[in-house]
């Protein structure tokens, strides 16, 4: 039955024309994934290849607090910058691109890393786990490219990316975690590493501290991995339309692959960041 239920999900899309005539909620059709325990999650995506293009990259973007509910509709509402680079730039690869809704009873994560000290939960959280088996479906349905598949999140779904990264290591091939933290950890860092990562964060963040983003790079980095990290001087809590309005980071994650990541590290100031940093 769930291997039926993602069929209709994704046979609803049709490949729209990327004029700028259509709107987000135009483009990225309504429908609803369901896990193995029957709990069901609304999803809006947008079917941006054709069938001889399977199987595709496909691009999970996880929204924060503010957008959740199960209207199917507000979690679209921060990722308008991407959608104008997606109606622009033809030089990204066919995609598909899947925006879910978590409730604020049944977030990303079971809790928020805020800490230091923080450990990650044993088990993840329904939603989240909703959204991998939807994506393990698709790969085994053939739809969905193994070697590209990609996260990205912005404040409560930033840290629902480093909760995925951490808790399924060898999974995505790129990550893109916005004001968000995780878990520094030994064992979660070592799976984070698996994953090629671009971390971005507001220096003057009020909401989620920017030693959140800082403390994971450190950790990172002293377990031999090179992540990319942007942070914004002097920038607040809401700087992902920044972030997705830049092509450039768009097309680093769509040259990674699972297991064979672009180790290329430009971040804004590695050489001095330990200062910065909480240590273990």
């Amino acid at each position: 039955m769930r291997r039926v239920l993602i069929a209709l999900a994704v046979a609803v899309l049709g490949t729209l024309p990327a004029a700028a005539q259509f709107t987000m909620a135009e483009m990225y059709a309504a429908g609803v994934i369901t896990n193995s325990l029957g709990e069901t999650m609304p999803v809006r995506l947008w079917r941006h290849y054709e069938k001889k293009d399977l199987p595709v990259p496909v691009v999970i973007l996880l929204h924060g607090s503010g957008e959740c509910g199960r209207d199917n509709a507000k979690q679209l509402s921060n990722f308008g910058a991407m959608h104008n680079v997606l109606l622009i730039d033809e030089e990204l690869p066919p995609a598909l691109w899947a925006i879910p809704q978590c409730t604020a009873a049944s977030p990303w994560v079971r809790t928020i890393a805020f800490k230091p000290d923080y450990r990650q939960p044993r088990y993840p959280a329904s939603a989240l786990r909703t959204v991998k088996e939807w994506v393990d479906g698709l790969v085994k349905d053939g739809i969905a490219d193994p070697k590209r598949i990609y996260i990205t999140g912005l404040s409560l779904g930033g840290f629902g990316t480093w909760d995925a990264i951490q808790r399924w290591p060898n999974t995505f091939a790129a990550a893109v975690p916005v004001c968000g933290g995780g878990s520094i950890q030994e064992e979660a860092i070592k799976n984070a590493a698996t994953t090629a990562l671009w971390i971005f964060h507001g220096s003057a963040d009020g909401n989620v501290p920017v030693d959140c983003s800082r403390r994971m790079v450190s950790a990172l980095m002293r377990a031999g991995a090179k992540p990319k990290y942007t942070e914004f001087q002097g920038a607040g809590h809401p700087i992902w339309s920044r972030v997705y309005a830049d092509s450039a980071m768009w097309h680093w994650m769509f040259r990674q692959r699972l297991g064979k990541p672009e180790r290329e590290s430009e971040p804004s100031f590695l050489g001095n960041l330990l200062k910065y940093v909480t240590p273990d």
